[in-house]
């Protein structure tokens, strides 16, 4: 990656990211949590990678290992982007008709759903299942979407912003300030009250 020497030049590499990339293009994101690996996540992804291949799909879809989901007992959880289909407890076994019937043929697959214990509801998109729907994510708000070990997907969807603003437009009286009000604590977990309008340091 090009050494980006100032803020001007994080903004264009920002923007030439954001060029190169198709939102539309499908990307198969697996989770590469603690608790999805010990249900094997890392062996979906690599028969991902094989069955893509095999089914002359290489170049067409991306497959990408993200940090934790958050529903570590339905593990391993993969969502399907862009229509963000939600697929848990996934095995190897099951990669080739999620290639075939959902990739290629865009249906999805009932049995691979999460499934409410007591309605006995099935959801299809992430957003709709009641862990997630009461959740709102700040700090980690695009979690799930980016490759940890890819800096330029992290700068692609935002990262450094808030650096940027801090290194040229305030003062470190600001910064601090903006640090005490925001109530962070330990891992960053806020706790009241919060900086007004629930802005948290990711997004000063």
């Amino acid at each position: 990656m090009e050494r980006l020497k100032n803020v001007e030049d994080l903004l264009h590499f920002r923007q030439k990211l954001i060029q190169e990339r198709d939102p539309a293009k499908p990307c198969v994101t697996i989770c590469g949590g603690t608790g999805c690996s010990a249900w094997g996540s890392e062996e979906v992804r690599k028969a991902f990678t094989e069955e893509i291949e095999r089914q002359g799909l290489k170049g067409k879809v991306d497959v990408k290992k993200t940090g934790c989901h958050g529903f570590c007992e339905r593990g391993p959880v993969t969502v399907l982007l862009p229509e963000e289909i939600f697929y848990q407890q996934l095995t190897k076994e099951d990669v080739p008709e999620v290639v075939r019937e959902t990739l290629i043929r865009k249906n999805v697959i009932g049995r691979l759903l999460y499934t409410h214990p007591v309605t006995g509801k099935k959801f299809i998109y992430d957003h709709e299942i009641p862990f997630y729907d009461k959740q709102k994510r700040i700090v980690f708000s695009d979690n799930g979407r980016i490759d940890p070990t890819d800096i330029g997907d992290y700068i692609a969807r935002g990262g450094y912003a808030a650096l940027g603003k801090v290194l040229t437009s305030m003062t470190p009286e600001e910064v601090i300030d903006w640090v005490e009000r925001s109530g962070l604590r330990g891992r960053g977990e806020p706790v009241s009250p919060p900086v007004p309008n629930g802005v948290l340091l990711d997004r000063i």
